[in-house]
């Protein structure tokens, strides 16, 4: 206390020192009264001290006494305890004695009584033991008796066996020699019946032969008695002329080409309310001379572009058979009324209104038996789209699957959208696009205090850094740098969890999809019954089975079915492709020559000359850009001697096409004869049933075959490395062209995200273009592997420049700032202009509207103008892509942009409704895709989203807040105040900065792959002293670099998976069909074609056919021209033009593959190796009143000129070419001729001794003309010789035979060919027939032309 209070007073002493010092003059008397009441003050704070001190020790006294209260007690509970112990231990002590006394009583009673047991026991056992010795005594001799007679049993049933295997060996000898002989027997009759046939027909050809020549003699000695008459007539001319006419050498040929050249449809009065708009418009301004010019036109009348806009409508587009407009039909011509159709109308409908959804029977393209209406855009329901194909129906499905699957993760992702766009986040996004907010926009930024943030690092990002000057206390300048901050938090533990619930249904809707889809191809293949569900393929075929006789007696012998068509294919594409070719060439020519102009050899060689001759340089320029007639007819005469060259080459087969009448038949044939490729290769025999090898060696390579349309026929025979090769280059040009456009993007971005956003739009709409380009020059099978390729270059080009690039050539602070030149607002704008410019141009079909409305009322012929007509060609491929494209960029952004799982949903919706309108109403038909490309989608491109989805969304969450600052702990007093700051861009701001603030260091934030690549992602991947994780965002970045782990590891083990099944189906093959058998026959199928070898081309409406069509039926084609037969389109009839000899007729024959059909109600098939019947293929018109009472043959084979006639010399032939490249020969054959003409050819009946009727030919030529096919003066065929004039009846000359004009004779000469005889399958005969080409003659010789025959 002393001390205490001697320290007060010191204090006190120097306080009152010091206020003397301080107020020395006139404040002493203030100061001692100041130091009074801080002394009083000073002992009041005394005294209670004091006070609570004395208290504190009273406390203390209370506490010590407690604890010795509780010593005390700890001291009494352990005596207590042991006390008690001791009790227990006394206890258990006299417990053990009174035990061990009662158990010594215990054990003496029960020795006792054991002893007693064990006496009774052992005498039982005894007597036991003596009764089980004589029993099995008495068991063993009954034993052995019962195997003496058990040996005797086997020994009588052996015998038996032998003398029951021996008689039925006997018995089969008898039936297999009885069956032999039946055979034989049936053979020899068959070929005594088949050569008295051949004897038969062959008397009656003599006889044929013999009249016809008669008949030739004297023609020809009339016509050369004529030609003589003409010759001194030109003499005469040229001697009495003063100016010599050089073009009097050759006289002028009388033209037969068709004048009226438009196709009357017979759907010209379909009704107003059931044509498309698009036909209604054209129909309205057809009147208007600028929309369709008239005049010297040829379709004056507006007729043709009326058929035209038919075509478009009943071919091209898709029908269903309206069977209410039939029942409608039926009733108003007096049928049956009853109400057998009400099943199809819906409860509510009346009848007449649409059919009920689902039962749509599709339409054969042109169908005029049944009346038809076109698919409804909006109310056709799902289950009918795979009308289109079974890919068509699963695009859809997957489309609204994957819509709704979009709107639900949108709907799990609410409390991520809600909490960016809520005042907690970033202050409810002010003056943010409607359809951002929501998104982890950030518009919350602040200057911050960065000394030492190097300006460099902020040159894509000059707005994120600033500085200002400021004067020291020195006096001199210094810089202050400031960086900008985001203020928001969007890697909270809510928004994680959000983001995984997402990823995990993701991840089972993706699992569900798997199994949606497949039970979507089984619903798909049963209701649509096609080729696919009854047919075959074999890839391994031997070189030489090119017959398909063969082939039916196989499977028919070792499987018992009924094979109904098979088709073999050979190694001749480039002859298909020079035959096509040719037939474009023809066509070309024959639309730039004028009406009426010769159409032979030498006239168009001489016309070629002529404007060759006199082009100029214009013209010259035109020839290079369009080759005219002179580059035609040079590439016809190149066309021409390679085509007699490939023809004559020996093929080999490349694969056969067998489909059979039934399901089960082509499900039990694969089920056998299954293999695996590369076992059918190295053709392992004991892998297989040794009855189901061909020809007893050979494995067959045998699989389900894919639909007809989808088989690309000239690509059956590349190999396997030649297809790799150039798969490889095309991969590497659309590698470039991604590479190209991603630079093209980066360079267009520099002026506007919007420019970027078009750029991506336009490029996704154009590369598709460019990717079927490369993938056209590729060689496939099948359109599936074709389908496939441009599935990956579409896919790859449209997620790398749409998703991948945009973030590339982003700043990575600009990830969440608001500006239209950052990442948010871009993939915005990416999303809308994706929309809306792809949907437009889709919908508007410019080029298609283009060609409909403007080129085609301007063709130059109906064949160009329904060519017009077509269509806008698609790909199921592309629709995929643009499908996953929209999900890979919603999957890939959607950590940092929620709501985009809503627009995605919209825009599937959309693309949905507008998709399945362009496939009704404007696309062409594609081919019928299977499940193929769809499954290619879904375990490929669709885990690989999912993956992207995981991966990308842990680095998006671990780049918060996007703006490369890490705090120090330090705090720069400099930086203190407000200031005003300006940055990279020029613009000024302010800044505030408290005291103790911390200032800031740059960090790279991002750690994607670079220079700070981590994976899997996780918050050790800060750097040492540049943290910016908050606790909860490193805690949900380790748990999301986890899982994303996880998902990298199941979706590469998915694709692990596949490529193991693709390796081991090499080896060992597995069928499952798919869906139930429907019981359906093949032939009962209406809408169903079969596997028919064609080529398609730019120049005709239809396929060209690369096989011989006379041995099939019209119902195994799934298109028919209205206007011309099959055979019209028949490329192996244009062979054998140019190879004419009975020696070549074998060489036709080998130069194509062969096609059979046999129905199950039709002839039998011949044996291998004998001539097939023929079955005409050529088109019958459906309509009874164009019918008439004529036979009508299709035959044409290489004989087609005869040397057995006499006077068929060869004379000089003014019209004969010099290039024996022309034809074969050198004959001046006309090349417009693919069928020689013959077809439509009907011999009237007369009577013995009667003359033959005179029958005068129609003013231009009509080779239907009296034939009873399609309808009279009907357009002819282009490919018909001009130069020739062909008559109906028999082949008595009329008085217009000969034509003599002032300076030249012509003479046309008709002759009859013997019939061929009947097929015993048809009910209708086919004739031949033969006519002689014009006779020509120049001044000063004297020629006749020998007559050639065309069978």
């Amino acid at each position: 206390m002393d001390q205490k209070e001697s320290s007060r007073r010191s204090s006190k002493q120097k306080k009152g020192s010091s206020s003397s010092r301080e107020n020395a003059s006139d404040n002493e008397r203030d100061g001692a009264d100041i130091t009074d009441k801080y002394a009083s003050e000073i002992l009041e704070s005394q005294g209670r001290l004091d006070k609570y001190t004395a208290e504190n020790d009273h406390l203390l006294d209370e506490v010590s006494n407690l604890r010795l209260q509780i010593r005390e007690m700890k001291n009494d509970r352990s005596e207590l305890v042991r006390a008690h112990h001791e009790s227990m231990s006394l206890l258990a002590q006299v417990s053990e004695e009174k035990l061990v006394e009662f158990k010594s009583k215990s054990e003496l009673e029960a020795l006792e009584s054991k002893s007693a047991q064990e006496e009774a026991l052992r005498t039982v056992l005894e007597m036991m033991e003596k009764d089980c010795e004589d029993r099995v005594a008495e068991l063993d001799a009954e034993l052995a008796r019962v195997e003496t007679d058990r040996e005797r049993a086997i020994r009588l049933q052996l015998e038996a066996a032998a003398k029951a295997a021996e008689e039925s060996a006997r018995k089969q000898e008898v039936e297999e020699a009885a069956r032999l002989a039946l055979q034989k027997l049936v053979q020899e009759r068959q070929e005594k019946s088949q050569e008295i046939g051949h004897l038969t027909e062959r008397e009656e050809q003599l006889k044929n032969e013999l009249e016809r020549t008669k008949k030739l003699a004297e023609m020809e000695k009339n016509a050369a008695v004529q030609a003589a008459e003409a010759i001194a007539e030109i003499e005469e001319s040229a001697e009495s002329s003063t100016t010599p006419l050089v073009e009097s050498k050759r006289p002028p040929v009388v033209s037969r080409r068709g004048i009226k050249t438009y196709q009357e449809s017979p759907f010209l009065d379909d009704p107003f309310n059931d044509m498309t708009y698009g036909r209604r418009i054209a129909l309205k301004l057809q009147n208007y001379s600028w929309y369709q010019p008239r005049g010297t036109h040829w379709d004056f009348n507006g007729l043709g572009l009326q058929s035209a806009w038919a075509h478009f409508e009943h071919s091209v587009l898709p029908r269903y058979i309206s069977k209410a407009l039939a029942s409608r039909k039926n009733a108003s011509v007096g049928l049956d009324d009853d109400d057998d159709d009400d099943w199809l109308y819906s409860p509510g409908q009346n009848k007449g209104s649409q059919e009920r959804k689902g039962d749509l029977q599709r339409a054969e393209p042109g169908e005029s038996e049944s009346p038809t209406k076109l698919y409804s855009t909006l109310s056709t329901p799902l289950s009918q789209m795979g009308d289109f194909g079974l890919g068509v129906g699963l695009y859809f499905s997957s489309l609204r699957a994957i819509a709704l699957i979009s709107l639900v993760a949108g709907l799990i992702n609410l409390p991520n959208i809600l909490y960016f766009a809520s005042d907690v986040y970033s202050a409810n996004q002010p003056d943010v696009n409607f359809l951002l907010k929501g998104s982890a926009l950030c518009t919350e930024q602040v200057w911050v205090p960065c000394p030492t943030c190097p300006i460099d690092k902020y040159e894509n990002s000059r707005d994120r850094i600033a500085g200002t000057t400021t004067v020291t206390p020195d006096g001199e300048l210094q810089t202050l740098m400031f960086a900008m901050k985001n203020t928001c938090d969007g890697a909270t533990m809510n928004v994680g969890i959000v983001n995984l619930a997402t990823l995990g249904f993701i991840v089972l809707a993706t699992i569900a999809l798997s199994a949606y889809q497949k039970r979507k191809v089984v619903e798909f293949d049963e209701q649509e019954q096609t080729a696919q569900d009854y047919s075959i393929e074999i890839s391994n075929p031997p070189k030489d089975a090119t017959e398909p006789e063969e082939w039916k007696k196989f499977f028919e012998s070792r499987f018992g079915v009924h094979t109904t068509c098979c088709t073999v294919t050979i190694d001749n594409d480039l002859l298909v492709k020079a035959l096509a070719e040719r037939r474009e060439v023809l066509h070309q020519i024959e639309e730039k020559i004028k009406e009426g102009a010769a159409a032979n050899t030498l006239s168009l060689s001489e016309y070629a000359a002529k404007v060759e001759h006199r082009r100029g340089l214009i013209g010259y320029i035109k020839s290079r850009i369009s080759p005219g007639i002179p580059e035609l007819v040079d590439r016809l005469t190149v066309l021409n001697q390679k085509i007699q060259g490939l023809a004559q080459q020996n093929y080999r087969a490349t694969k056969v096409f067998c489909t059979f009448e039934t399901e089960s038949m082509q499900r039990d044939i694969i089920s056998e004869m299954k293999v695996g490729p590369m076992t059918a290769h190295m053709n392992s025999v004991h892998a297989i049933n040794p009855n189901l090898l061909f020809r007893g060696e050979i494995v067959l390579d045998v699989r389900e075959a894919e639909e007809p349309s989808t088989i690309r026929w000239m690509d059956l025979d590349v190999s396997w490395s030649n297809k790799m090769k150039q798969l490889s280059v095309t991969t590497l040009i659309s590698l470039a062209f991604v590479v190209a456009v991603a630079v093209i993007v980066a360079l267009v971005r520099l002026h506007g995200a919007a420019y970027a956003a078009l750029a991506i739009s336009f490029a996704n709409s154009l590369f598709p273009i460019v990717a079927k380009i490369l993938t056209n020059v590729e060689w496939h099978a099948s359109e599936t592997g074709k389908q496939c390729s441009l599935f990956v270059k579409i896919a790859i080009f449209r997620w790398v420049v749409t998703a991948i690039v945009i973030t590339i050539i982003t700043p990575f602070t600009s990830t969440l700032t608001r500006g239209p030149d950052h990442l948010l607002q871009s993939i915005w704008l990416i999303f809308f202009t994706d929309l809306v410019t792809s949907n437009v141009l889709q919908i508007s079909d410019p080029v298609g509207n283009f060609k409909r409305h403007f080129l085609a009322p301007r063709a130059k012929s109906q064949e160009r103008m329904n060519l017009l007509m077509s269509g806008t060609e698609y790909t199921i491929a592309e629709r995929f892509t643009n499908m996953t494209k929209q999900l890979f960029l919603t999957f890939y952004y959607c950590a940092i942009y929620p709501s985009i799982f809503f627009i995605c949903a919209v825009t599937l919706f959309i693309n949905f409704y507008v998709d399945k309108f362009s496939i009704m109403r404007m696309w062409k038909p594609a081919p019928m895709v299977g499940a193929s490309i769809a499954k290619f989608s879904r375990v490929y491109f669709m885990t690989t989203s999912v993956a992207a989805l995981a991966i990308v969304s842990s680095y998006w969450l671990s780049g918060f807040p996007y703006d490369n600052l890490c705090a120090d702990n330090t705090s720069h007093s400099a930086y203190y105040g407000n200031w005003q700051v300006t940055d990279g861009n020029g613009q000024t701001s302010s800044a505030v900065v408290e005291p103790n603030q911390r200032s800031y260091h740059f960090c790279n934030q991002y750690i994607g792959p670079g220079q700070n690549f981590k994976f899997p992602v996780s918050p050790d991947a800060q750097p040492s002293g540049s943290k910016w994780m908050t606790s909860s965002q490193e805690q949900l970045v380790g748990i999301y670099g986890i899982v994303s782990a996880v998902v990298l590891g199941l979706v590469c083990a998915v694709f692990a998976y596949r490529i193991f099944r693709l390796f081991q189906k090499l080896f060992s093959a597995s069928y499952m069909p798919a869906g139930s058998d429907q019981g359906m026959h093949f032939s009962e199928v209406g809408t169903i074609s079969s596997y028919i070898p064609q080529v398609k081309s730019e120049q005709f409406t239809y396929p060209l056919l690369a096989v011989n069509v006379d041995y099939v039926g019209e119902s195994i084609f799934d298109w028919s021209d209205p206007a011309r037969s099959h055979s019209y389109y028949d490329l192996t009839r244009d062979v054998e033009q140019l190879l004419k000899g009975d020696e070549n007729e074998e060489t036709c024959y080998r130069a194509f593959g062969q096609i059979r059909h046999w129905p199950p109600n039709g002839p039998d098939a011949v044996e291998v190796g004998e001539k097939p019947r023929r079955r005409s293929s050529l088109r019958r018109n459906k309509e009874s009143a164009y019918k008439r009472n004529v036979s009508w043959s299709s035959k044409v084979t290489c004989k087609t000129y005869s040397k057995d006639v006499p006077m068929t010399h060869e004379s000089f032939n003014a019209n004969a070419s010099t290039n024996q490249g022309m034809n074969f020969d050198g004959h001046a054959a006309p090349i417009f001729d693919p069928h020689t003409q013959n077809e439509a050819r009907g011999f009237g009946k007369q009577n013995e001794g009667e003359a033959p009727p005179q029958v005068s030919p129609p003013q231009h030529f009509d080779q239907y003309h009296n034939t009873g096919v399609d309808q009279a003066n009907q357009q002819t065929d282009p490919f018909y010789g001009e130069s020739q004039n062909q008559y109906d009846g028999h082949d008595q000359p009329s008085e217009n035979s000969l034509q003599t004009g002032g300076s030249s004779s012509t003479s046309s000469v008709y002759a009859d060919n013997s019939s061929e005889g009947s097929d015993s399958g048809d009910s209708e005969e086919d004739y031949g027939g033969s006519f002689s080409e014009e006779s020509q003659t120049t001044a000063g010789t004297s020629a006749s032309e020998g007559s050639r025959h065309i069978t």
